[in-house]
């Protein structure tokens, strides 16, 4: 039965198992029984890095030792404008000729100084060879005129295209109005086509060329590519006309005189009804004379200047209205003098202390606390004629406005960095057998800046530091840590020398710093350290004071040691407590030209709390390496040895006072003097001004030398050892 039942099953599907058995002999046949093995062969890097996955992470087998591949260098541009494809917003183009160079032309370019350096004029000059001073004039050749335009447009793509979002022309024959000019392209967008202008009469898909045509980039990148077609269809005698069909052929954009809410118009001097709409329009047309071009400027700028002014009276009345609105503590009648976080309300408080505007109290001979180490000075120079002028013209107002007779009680001046030298005075009036008190406010505004030419310097000229190498006992150490620094200098700029000069310093003194010098010497090869001496000091200048002192041995330790060197030497005279670093040094070589210029910089002056152990803040923390000021009255300075020498010559010849210090000596020459402040430049603190332990006697010693010659940060750790003491006698 099972024999049967299989014999049947096997008739009925033999087509079935014939197709079966012919697969399996033929997948035999294409796939081999048995896989070569790999183990102990070493495939080719590519066909091992090719097989697998394509998405499946291949291990890369590189010789031991081998270095790693060359990275690849991205090449960026100079400039982040350049790499994020900013451009800037404006250039225009004027078409003159030669003839009108000296006349339109410069009228042109003297009342559109708005849109400089982005004006250039187009001529068609018969030379290449065009007068000197004239960099923003372009000349072609080709002299048919009716191609002059095509010319300005080519030039223009062809070298300004990545560099401008708009581009403007228009003949010599037109006032600019630039700043109207800049207010409208201000207003554009850069990513839509514009065609703009005054509208032709003939028509109005053309704008004329004497009201001028403000063509975007993508306009004028279309008209480029489209030269050619332009060229052979310009038949018409009207440049205008010319331009207007290439632009509506290459960009299909016809003219229009408003756009993205901005409206353009040109005024036509024609008619004498312009006068009011002449300080809206872009342009104006036609000017003849070069004396117009100006009138017209100074009419322009005499109504925007009215308008600036109204604006100001409304925001002043708007600031006056809102002023019952203000929280208490923050109300400010006035409108802001200064800068202020917000208008009207009062100034922000400074970050610190050191940051309040200081005032200093004055009467008609002398000021009170003008810095950090004098209670009262004298009045002088300019500061006195500035003083006396200011007084003068207050007391007369005072008595004009008041009748009645004015003197001067006090006052107090305020140097106001973004503004200008502020005064207040108490004047008192008496009239009539009553007496009253005023206060009035003056302001001397900051004067017009002006650049001053300089040449170019390098950094490789040899900078001689001079500073005196002796002092009071309470500064006898800075000879020897002016030699550590120095020796430290010497690893990042070997390229300079030290002068030390021994002023009122002992014999024993004298021997110390010499042995000093010479294990400097000999521990360093490129050490170039002199040491001189200076004639006996008289006794005035020895009984002096801290500050006095310091002076007194800037100016002998310059006399000294200037004759020891040459003419082209560059001497830098820096106090024996200074540190300096390399910045300073290359400073002082760029800002110091022989024969025109020397450079006295403001060291850092560190407060004498800062080193002081037993200093705290009112929070428990010590005061860090930036609690200071700017010197006001800087000791340093850079010059050459010629112009030192010659300037001090010239002072003596003039009977001038022989003690006189270096800086007046060259304030008073012809040189150019620069200033500025040098964090790179630190004066270093002061040590404890008195000890613990005998803070009364030390009390008392300071009182009797004079309390305004202390340091500010010398007075308050006086005073806080004083209330220290005092509390623990009451203790006691």
């Amino acid at each position: 039965m099972l024999s049967r039942y299989v014999v049947s099953q096997v008739k009925h599907n033999s087509f079935f198992l014939v197709g079966l058995a012919l697969g399996l002999w033929v997948s035999l046949l294409l796939v081999p029984l048995e896989e070569e093995s790999e183990c102990g062969r070493t495939a080719p890097a590519e066909s091992a890095v090719g097989a697998g996955d394509e998405w499946e992470p291949q291990r890369e087998q590189r010789p031991l030792g081998a270095g790693a591949p060359p990275a690849r260098v991205l090449q960026r541009p100079r400039y982040y404008s350049t790499e994020l494809g900013m451009r800037a917003p404006l250039l225009a183009g004027v078409l003159s000729s030669e003839e009108a160079l000296d006349t339109r032309a410069a009228a042109i370019n003297e009342t559109a100084a708005g849109l400089l350096p982005a004006l250039r004029f187009f001529i068609s000059a018969s030379s290449l060879q065009l007068k000197p001073g004239r960099a923003n004039v372009v000349g072609f050749t080709d002299t048919r005129e009716m191609l002059k335009p095509f010319h300005a447009l080519k030039y223009l793509a062809d070298n300004y295209l990545e560099d401008y979002n708009f581009f403007f022309l228009v003949t010599d024959t037109s006032y600019i109005n630039a700043r109207q000019l800049n207010e409208l392209v201000s207003k554009l967008s850069v990513s839509q086509d514009v065609y703009m202008g005054a509208v032709a009469e003939d028509d109005t898909h053309y704008c004329t060329l004497e009201g001028g045509i403000l063509l975007s980039n993508s306009v004028l990148r279309a008209v480029h590519g489209e030269l050619d077609w332009c060229v052979r269809n310009s038949y018409s005698p009207h440049h205008h006309e010319n331009i207007g069909r290439c632009v509506l052929h290459a960009a299909h954009t016809p003219c229009s005189a408003s756009l993205h809410a901005a409206n353009y118009s040109a005024a036509i001097l024609a008619t004498d009804a312009v006068s009011d709409s002449l300080p809206d329009a872009v342009t104006a047309h036609p000017v003849t004379d070069p004396a117009h071009f100006h009138r017209l400027h100074a009419l322009v700028s005499r109504v925007r200047l009215q308008r600036a002014h109204d604006r100001v009276g409304d925001e002043r009345t708007l600031a006056a209205a809102s002023f019952r609105r203000h929280p208490r503590g923050f109300r400010n009648a006035t409108w802001p003098p200064a800068l202020r976080a917000d208008a009207g309300l009062a100034s922000p408080p400074p970050p610190t202390r050191f940051d309040h505007l200081r005032w200093t109290r004055f009467n008609a001979t002398h000021a009170f606390m003008p810095d950090d180490e004098r209670a009262v000075a004298a009045l002088g120079g300019a500061t006195l004629e500035a003083v006396r002028l200011v007084v003068r013209e207050g007391l007369a107002w005072a008595r004009r406005h008041w009748d009645a007779d004015a003197e001067l009680d006090e006052g107090a001046w305020c140097w106001d960095p973004p503004h200008a030298l502020r005064y207040r005075l108490l004047v008192r009036l008496s009239a009539n057998d009553r007496r009253a008190v005023r206060q009035l406010e003056a302001v001397r505004p900051l004067g017009a800046a002006r650049l001053a030419p300089a040449r170019y310097v390098t950094e490789t000229a040899r900078v001689t530091l001079v500073a005196p190498a002796a002092a009071p006992p309470k500064l006898a150490a800075e000879a020897l840590g002016l030699l550590r620094r120095y020796e430290a200098s010497l690893d990042r700029d070997s390229n300079t020398a030290l002068a030390l000069v021994a002023v009122g310093a002992s014999a024993d003194d004298l021997a110390a710093l010499r042995e000093s010098i010479r294990a400097l010497v000999e521990r360093r090869r490129d050490a170039r350290v002199q040491l001189f001496e200076s004639p006996p000091l008289d006794k005035e200048s020895a009984g002096a004071g801290e500050p006095e002192w310091r002076e007194v041995a800037a100016r002998l330790a310059l006399e000294v040691a200037a004759p020891h060197f040459a003419r082209d030497a560059l001497l830098l005279l820096i106090p024996g407590d200074a540190e300096f670093s390399e910045d300073f040094l290359n400073r002082a070589r760029m800002n110091t030209i022989a024969g025109e210029q020397w450079y006295m910089p403001s060291a850092f002056a560190r407060f004498a709390h800062y080193t002081h152990p037993r200093w705290r803040e009112a929070d428990g923390s010590r005061p860090t390496v930036n609690t200071g000021r700017f010197e006001r009255s800087p000791l340093a300075l850079a010059v050459s040895r010629g112009d030192y020498s010659d300037a001090r010559e010239a002072w003596l010849a003039r009977g001038g006072d022989p003690r006189a210090g270096p800086a007046r000596l060259l304030a008073a020459s012809s040189l150019r003097c620069i200033r500025a402040p040098e964090p790179a430049l630190v004066r270093a603190a002061a040590g404890p001004p008195c000890d613990l332990a005998d803070s009364a006697t030390c009390l008392r010693r300071e009182r009797s030398r004079g309390f305004g010659r202390l340091h500010l940060g010398a007075r308050h750790t006086l005073a806080k050892l004083l209330l220290s003491e005092r509390a623990l006698l009451s203790a006691d």
